[in-house]
């Protein structure tokens, strides 16, 4: 064998230990969060001078509260003990996490008037705060096993803060539309589809999420999906 042909194994063989030292781990685990932390400062900055400027878009301020939760949670979330780190799932997952900080929050076309979307709003972000209440410090953003949580919001579906989330973006849309903000949107919901199946996956291979799946049917809505 020559020198060339054993260079590769051995290269792989490095980066898979370093990639599992704690160090490592923990470093990328420091710089994931503080990435997190970054955009919500932006998007709450963004959100927080909007309604200073207009404090009658209750749409905005809701909008802002609910992005915020996102981070603050992510924060606060224990280690996982499964993640999935592959650079796709990891653009899927960021995407979807952190989307909304490209949403425009100029005033746009009211499909629907603020004062019936404002109040729907209000208990989709309820919805949201629910199932973080319900899962702890098990939040994740990207792919993970932090335990299986069944009860509180999850009771009704699988994925209720993935709910009130997708409730919440459609009724901001709907209040405030516009082209740019329904293609963002819509690149959203499509990735987060695909998060939720990545994340099923892993939780899969626990029994305990198992006998879940077997009570409860339905990821999103019931009857639906």
């Amino acid at each position: 064998m020559s020198k060339s042909d054993t260079l590769p194994g051995i290269a792989t063989g490095f980066l898979s230990d370093l990639q599992s030292h704690p160090v490592f781990v923990d470093l990328r685990e420091g710089l994931f969060r503080f990435i997190a932390l970054l955009v919500a400062a932006i998007f709450v900055y963004r959100g927080v001078n909007n309604v200073i400027v207009d404090p009658g878009r209750l749409n905005v301020l809701l909008l802002t509260i609910s992005e915020t939760l996102t981070f603050v949670w992510l924060l606060l979330a224990r280690r996982p003990l499964v993640r999935d780190w592959s650079p796709f799932t990891v653009f899927i997952a960021v995407t979807a996490g952190f989307g909304s900080g490209f949403v425009s929050l100029q005033e746009g076309t009211a499909i629907i008037p603020l004062f019936i979307a404002a109040p729907l709003q209000f208990l989709a972000l309820w919805l949201v705060i629910w199932g973080k209440m319900s899962l702890g410090r098990s939040f994740a953003i990207l792919p993970a096993n932090r335990g299986v949580v069944t009860g509180g919001a999850y009771r009704f579906v699988r994925h209720p803060i993935y709910a009130g989330y997708l409730a919440g973006h459609i009724l901001f849309l709907l209040s405030s539309f516009s082209v740019y903000n329904f293609t963002v949107y819509a690149i959203i919901t499509l990735f987060q589809v695909h998060r939720i199946l990545r994340e099923e996956r892993i939780l899969a291979l626990t029994e305990e999420y198992r006998d879940y799946l077997g009570r409860v049917r339905y990821r999103l809505c019931p009857g639906i999906f």
